[in-house]
């Protein structure tokens, strides 16, 4: 980035979160819920699709999505340590690092126990949150419980609909 980049860029992202709150909000809720596609997608193809390989695949990418937004919800422990008033915090870092690691963990299951535990994963990701983030206000938090409420759906229903296999 050339000199004075950095400082420019973080006037821009400044003046756009600056622009209006509601904005931010909508912003904020639109693209939450994008999130969410994936997870209903994949679980609707799982549940109608008349392809074994084609359920197998959504089923697949289901538990990948599952371990990419696990880490991503984790991630944000570690901006909030870092860029925190009170410095780096290392229950915060600690945290940060721990979905990714527990959706390595849980890829590497059945899928239907993989399921079951990402659907806990998730629980226990949003009660974390709830404790290390005080700085995220009411719209978030209700907005996040909306949505852990509706992967954690999709989840549980992913894990009774999958076939256990046996050895």
């Amino acid at each position: 980035m050339e000199p004075g980049g950095y400082q420019r860029l973080r006037g821009a992202v400044v003046t756009a979160a600056a622009a209006g709150p509601s904005q931010g909000l909508n912003s904020r809720r639109l693209l939450g819920y994008a999130g969410l596609l994936p997870f209903a997608g994949c679980l609707a193809v799982m549940l109608l699709a008349d392809d074994r390989g084609l359920q197998a695949l959504a089923a697949a990418q289901l538990l990948n999505y599952a371990g990419l937004i696990a880490s991503f919800l984790g991630a944000v422990h570690w901006g909030a340590a870092i860029y925190g008033r009170q410095g780096p915090q290392p229950i915060r870092l600690a945290w940060g690092v721990t979905p990714a690691l527990l959706a390595w963990l849980l890829l590497n299951l059945p899928q239907d126990i993989a399921f079951a535990g990402f659907a806990a994963l998730f629980g226990i990701i949003l009660l974390v949150d709830c404790y290390l983030l005080p700085l995220l206000d009411d719209d978030y938090r209700r907005l996040r419980l909306r949505l852990s409420t509706l992967v954690i759906a999709c989840l549980l229903t992913a894990a009774a609909t999958t076939p256990v296999v046996t050895a």
